[in-house]
């Protein structure tokens, strides 16, 4: 049977921003194969709110890590579906770790948390190229936290922890909610086909 050359894009990783929080979160996806996904996201909105004497401010700054799983038929092995990855439905398990610092009034609060649950996500193309994708997606599970409240006298002042007093805080729900661009990063490769299925 003759077989024939043809030039197909591979998507080899992506790029991709909230756009919930714009200008204030990346991201890195990596595809495994056609089926599974590896991906990273750093969010910083350390946000200061201004005022006259600087005494409010909120800082945040996390990251989060999943493992997808790419849903349907056209996720299966093969060059043919290289075109489909990190397109359609898939649900991921996600984890998160981060830092806050909230302020207000010459008193707050600094902690740490961490974060676990399981992850639906739809992603579609945005063209008919598809250069670019959207995607949607939501997260349950639950968020722990530990924090310790202090106080500050001056403007600049240095920051006085209340001894020996640490608050805990827990959720359980909804704990994360996205609408993504992605930008995919594509490498073409060089595959043979069958004369027939060119031909379909």
């Amino acid at each position: 049977m003759q077989k024939n050359a043809r030039y197909q894009r591979r998507t080899i990783f992506a790029l991709r921003t909230n756009l919930l929080l714009p200008l204030m979160n990346v991201g890195v996806e990596v595809p495994v194969g056609n089926r599974w996904s590896v991906g990273i996201d750093h969010y910083y909105p350390w946000i200061w709110r201004k005022t006259s004497s600087n005494e409010s401010c909120t800082e945040l700054m996390f990251e989060t890590a999943e493992v997808r799983y790419w849903l349907g038929r056209h996720h299966s092995r093969g060059s043919e579906n290289w075109k489909n990855r990190l397109l359609g439905h898939s649900v991921g398990v996600f984890g998160a770790a981060g830092y806050y610092d909230f302020e207000r009034d010459w008193a707050g609060f600094q902690g740490e948390y961490g974060a676990a649950g399981i992850d639906y996500q739809y992603a579609m193309p945005l063209g008919r190229r598809g250069r670019a994708h959207l995607e949607f997606d939501l997260t349950f599970g639950a968020i722990t936290s530990r924090n310790i409240p202090y106080d500050v006298f001056s403007e600049g002042g240095v920051l006085l922890h209340r001894d020996g007093l640490v608050e805990t805080f827990s959720w359980f729900g909804p704990i994360k909610g996205g609408v993504s661009l992605v930008i995919p990063i594509f490498k073409k490769e060089r595959v043979m086909i069958d004369n027939v299925n060119m031909n379909q």
